[in-house]
């Protein structure tokens, strides 16, 4: 665990370091690889975080989607490593949460796990095994349980580490977009 904190920690500090430009360009990059992507192409519901931050941007997935008239929803806290899909018919709709995140307003639609087809997960660091190093709460690890699959983690590639601490608790993802490119990740596990 102490292990865990101490990647977390100097992860968020290199990536607040990373310049902007260098951000945004990898953040176009990964946003046009998933575009292309077979997983996106083929869902119908896509469940998004909503970046804020230096996280890798998704707001321009989300307009897209949208656009595509994709069902797009978002992750509603619950509180103790718990989060539902809610559904939202636009970026404006999403309300202020705990920590500075944005999230769909309670009333919004909930979105049951198996009706997602694609789930798009941040990450401070990641592998090519799909393993990820979150912020530490466990909300992506039980929902990417309970939920369908595919799964794809936003990760700049200066993020891209050899290995990921991981518990046998910890879900990894089918894939990790980069500005380098697609590793399918249940190739490399």
């Amino acid at each position: 665990m102490e292990e865990k904190n101490a990647l977390r920690r100097r992860m968020k500090a290199a990536r607040e370091g990373w310049e902007a430009e260098y951000r945004q360009s990898a953040d176009v990059a990964i946003a046009r690889l998933v575009l292309a992507s077979e997983a996106w192409r083929a869902a119908g519901t896509v469940f998004a975080y909503v970046s804020v931050g230096c996280e890798v941007d998704t707001r321009a997935l989300i307009e897209v989607a949208l656009k595509e008239g994709k069902r797009v929803c978002a992750p509603r806290c619950l509180g103790k490593g718990r989060m539902e899909a809610r559904e939202i018919a636009a970026l404006g709709a999403l309300v202020p949460a705990a920590y500075g995140l944005l999230e769909p307003a309670e009333d919004a639609p909930l979105v049951p796990p198996e009706e997602i087809d694609l789930i798009l997960v941040p990450c401070l660091a990641a592998d090519r095994s799909g393993h990820r190093l979150g912020y530490g709460g466990g909300y992506y690890d039980r929902f990417l349980e309970s939920a369908a699959k595919p799964s794809i983690c936003l990760c700049r590639r200066r993020a891209l580490l050899d290995g990921v601490p991981h518990a046998e608790h910890d879900a990894a993802v089918d894939a990790v977009a980069t500005e380098a490119g697609m590793i399918l990740a249940k190739q490399e596990r």
